[in-house]
């Protein structure tokens, strides 16, 4: 299972010194992408592969019958990502209050072109 632990904090908050300033990166909006472009490009591992550790085992390890997977009657979560047009990870774009990540400045493929949640659009680009 893949997981990120989405806990934004401001920038003024992350501004202090190291041993005042909240732990954490924004990682909920590069999870897939960093994860995508590194390993599953390459061939580490597969697309499958990772769709399961990110969706299904945690619906799983956290007994969420109703996500995970797509079921004819069930809420529309889903996320769909764009898999062929590269582009470069910017703090500016973060959607969250967070604006903290090692990865800003890398050229990533995977980008979220649209999400649903509940069968509801949550964002579209």
């Amino acid at each position: 299972m893949i997981a990120t632990d989405h806990a934004p904090h401001t920038d003024a908050e992350k501004a202090q010194s190291m041993l005042q300033a909240p732990f954490g990166i924004t990682g909920s909006e590069t999870a897939f992408q960093e994860l995508y472009t590194k390993f599953v490009k390459p061939g580490t591992f597969s697309l499958a592969q990772l769709v399961n550790w990110m969706a299904v085992q945690p619906a799983k390890v956290f007994g969420l019958q109703q996500a995970g997977s797509l079921t004819v009657g069930q809420p529309a979560d889903i996320a769909v990502f764009e898999l062929t047009t590269p582009y470069e990870i910017q703090a500016a774009d973060f959607l969250s209050m967070g604006h903290n990540s090692p990865f800003v400045g890398d050229t990533v493929y995977g980008g979220t072109q649209l999400t649903l949640v509940d069968g509801q659009i949550a964002y579209q680009r």
